[in-house]
């Protein structure tokens, strides 16, 4: 599998991870629209190989993650696995960026 191909695949399921039973307890229907938008925007910059732009993207999926979690639009445990999820994408990206120097 491609790098790129990795990278796009890892953005994919950070949208799973964000949105699955998404109508569940533990997120908010808007908020997960708001999820989904910043995992939109990492999933695009990362398939078109723009891959600092992904990473900024990423950053602001995590302050608008840590913002639900703490006002209770997130559940702690919900939080955490998307948590994990944009660590693995970002460990993704960041080595993707490592390669290309």
């Amino acid at each position: 599998m491609s790098r790129l191909r990795m990278v796009s695949v890892a953005a994919v399921l950070l949208a799973g991870t964000a949105l699955t039973g998404c109508e569940s307890a533990g997120l908010e229907p808007g908020t997960a629209e708001e999820l989904q938008g910043e995992v939109s925007a990492v999933t695009e910059a990362a398939s078109a190989g723009r891959y600092q732009e992904a990473l900024q993207d990423l950053d602001d999926l995590t302050v608008r993650l840590e913002t639900a979690t703490r006002q209770g639009e997130v559940s702690a445990n919900r939080g955490q696995r998307i948590g994990e999820a944009i660590d693995a994408v970002r460990l993704s990206l960041e080595t993707e960026i490592s390669l290309q120097k």
